[in-house]
Order: C-alpha cells, then sequence, then structure tokens
C-alpha cells in the first residue's frame, strides 16, 4: 500500500486522495496542508467549487483514482461532507477512512462509517457505538486539533478581554453559548461574535485575546480548545466529555467553568491576575504545540492505515445490494442530496413510484431544514 519515499516524519510517504465539503476553515482542508507538509502527496477529489477543481458526485470514485496523474496509496473522507459522499466508494480498489467530526450530533454516520476500512472519530465517547456500527476494530480516536500555519501567536497587543469564533446561525441562537456570549459580550471587551472569520483572521484575533471562551453543543471538544491555546490565549471551557483531561491538565493548561456565574466570575479573576493568566496559557500553548497540531494527527492516522493488522473491511465490501442501497440512502438524506437518491434508486432498478418513496425523507429535509 505504501510507496517507497518518505515523509518528514520519517514514516514512508505516502499519496492520499481526500474528499470532503471545501471551504477555509474546514477540518478537512487544514488536515490537508498537514499532509502536504508531513511530506505526504495529497489530491483533492472533493466536489467542485468557486475556489477549487473537483470532480462531480456523479463520477465513480475507482473512475476518478484511475484517472489521477499518480497511483493513490489511500481514500481519506472528511467530515463535514456537505453533499459529497463518492459513489463506488465500497468498490474502491486502494484502503480506505473517514475521520467523523460531529458525532455527537445525530446517528446517520454510523451508516457512512460502514463503508471505510478505518473509522477515525475525533470525540472519544463516541467510540464504542462506532465500534459496533462497523463491526471490526479498525475505529481509532483522533481528536480535532491545531493548524500551525494560522494558529499561532502573532505579535499583537492582547488588547481584548474575550475572543470567540464560532458558529451563531439561526440554529445556535438559543443555546447555551448564545445565552452566555451575551452575557459575556455585556461585561468584557470582546470582538465581534457574530462575523465570520477566515482562518489567518482567527489566528489574529486569538492572539489578541487574553481569554478564548468555549461552550461545546453537547460535550464535545471543539476545535476552539486548540486553536485558543496554540495562539497563547487562556482556554477557558465548560466541563466537555470526551476525554479532555487526557488532552489537557485541567487547571494547569486549561480552565474549566462550572455555570453561567463561575464563568464569569473566572473571567473577571483570570483578567486581573495576569501572571497567573499567562502561566496557564504558556502551559496549554506548549500542549497544544508539541501533541495537538493537524500534523500530529496525520502521523496517528497514516501510522494506523500503514499498520501490518490493518486490512480493508469495510461492511459494504462485502454487503449485498440492498444493503449497499439502504446505507446509501441513510447518507444521501441526512446530506440532503436529491439527486443521489434518484441515482441510486434508478440504478437499482427501483420501480418509479418506490423512487419517490425513498426521496420523500431527503425533500423533506431540504423543504423544513
Amino acid at each position: 500500500m505504501l510507496v517507497s519515499s518518505v515523509g518528514r516524519g520519517g514514516e514512508r510517504a505516502m499519496h492520499v486522495a481526500i474528499g470532503y465539503r471545501w471551504f477555509e476553515t474546514a477540518a478537512g482542508f487544514h488536515l490537508e496542508r498537514a499532509l502536504s507538509a508531513s511530506g505526504h502527496a495529497v489530491t483533492y477529489v472533493g466536489l467542485p467549487s468557486a475556489a477549487r477543481r473537483g470532480y462531480d458526485h456523479g463520477v465513480p470514485l475507482p473512475a476518478v483514482l484511475a484517472a489521477l496523474p499518480q497511483p493513490v496509496d489511500l481514500f481519506l473522507w472528511v467530515d463535514p461532507a456537505g453533499g459529497y459522499f463518492p459513489v463506488g466508494l465500497e468498490d474502491c480498489p486502494v484502503p480506505t477512512a473517514c475521520w467523523l467530526i460531529d458525532v455527537h450530533l445525530g446517528r446517520w454516520r454510523e451508516q457512512a462509517a460502514r463503508f471505510f476500512d478505518a473509522v477515525f472519530v475525533a470525540q472519544a465517547d463516541h467510540l464504542d457505538r462506532f465500534r459496533q456500527a462497523v463491526g471490526h476494530d479498525r475505529v481509532h480516536w483522533l481528536p480535532l486539533a491545531a493548524a500551525p500555519d494560522v494558529h499561532r501567536q502573532l505579535d499583537r497587543p492582547r488588547s481584548l478581554d474575550v475572543g470567540f469564533v464560532g458558529n451563531l446561525a439561526l440554529a445556535h441562537r438559543g443555546t447555551a453559548r448564545a445565552r452566555r456570549l451575551r452575557k459575556v459580550a455585556r461585561r468584557f471587551e470582546t470582538n465581534d461574535f457574530y462575523r465570520q472569520y477566515t482562518p489567518a483572521e482567527v489566528g489574529d484575533v486569538y492572539s489578541r485575546s487574553r481569554i478564548v471562551f468555549n461552550t461545546s453543543i453537547a460535550g464535545d471538544v471543539t476545535m476552539r480548545i486548540f486553536e485558543g491555546t496554540a495562539c497563547g490565549a487562556l482556554v477557558l471551557t465548560d466541563s466537555t466529555a470526551n476525554r479532555l483531561d487526557r488532552l489537557f491538565e485541567i487547571g494547569e493548561e486549561i480552565v474549566v467553568y462550572r455555570d453561567d456565574d463561575d464563568l464569569l466570575a473566572l473571567i473577571a479573576h483570570y483578567l486581573a491576575h495576569d501572571d497567573e493568566r499567562n502561566r496557564i496559557a504558556r502551559a496549554g500553548q506548549r500542549r497544544t504545540v508539541g501533541e495537538h497540531l493537524y500534523t500530529h494527527r496525520v502521523r496517528q492516522m497514516l501510522e494506523a492505515c500503514a499498520a501490518s493488522a490493518f486490512r480493508r473491511g469495510a461492511p459494504m465490501r462485502f454487503a449485498d445490494r440492498a444493503a449497499r442501497l439502504e446505507a446509501r440512502l441513510a447518507v444521501y438524506t441526512h446530506l440532503h442530496m436529491l439527486d443521489a437518491v434518484f441515482d441510486a434508486t434508478r440504478e437499482a432498478g427501483l420501480h418509479p413510484v418506490r423512487r419517490v418513496w425513498a426521496a420523500l425523507p431527503c425533500l423533506a429535509r431540504r423543504v423544513l431544514m
């Protein structure tokens, strides 16, 4: 599976074809750059966009890989995938892997995981669920990380009391995150929480922040914890699950708050105690730079895929056509891929009425969401 060249970490280099929904702050884009920085060849094979060339979803993945100038060693699919889940994945001639990020939201990713030979899960508490779903033990914990080319400490004055960059779309306006941010903004100097930021601007905001605030959606360990520490800010987060205490030493490298009142009290405390705040921030930064960059995640992922025990064992490689169709429809529905639903049911030879019936859940999600 491996080619003979050597990556910058000393491991043998690979040619990885990577597919995901491209946007500047996507974990897939950070991972793609880390693969290149680690000395691996990487080719983007996701959907085209205004910013990137890509491949239409209807082109089978084996055909896409066969048309590339150099042989591929691994296909990697990264969540969030938007409207991208390649046709022919279960017949891919090379090993496949996925990195599932938002496993704390919904259950459809269990069906998606069954198409891959190796599964990487960003949230540790969900490992057993995915091992049961795929029926093999090639399911690994791979937390999120920081991208050192954009998440690094810049020479900026720490002019902001609290910094935050994240999702505050309409669906999040009634959450604890939105409530806490409103309380923080009333008392402290902050950046504009409601605008979008490029990756470089994220690094700038966190480099100007004394404290970076985090609230998870469902106990998840977010990118923000790694990005804030990488930029040298004190990260103040809610008490998340998913082995946060194995990633950072609580109270020494990051700080955890209990509730809204504790959050506000801790912000005031650490703003009034510069030495204590800076000591914890420096320790958190050392931990992230030493263990929690995307280059570290690349090494961990490719070591697992290069292990002697690794084999092509995705359940969907051996499933019958009916099981493959059922799993695909579950994924397509949750990714709002209505055209793919019709294509798959037509290829399966379903009666037109059954094809329309199969498309109704996807259509409903499009209309209602």
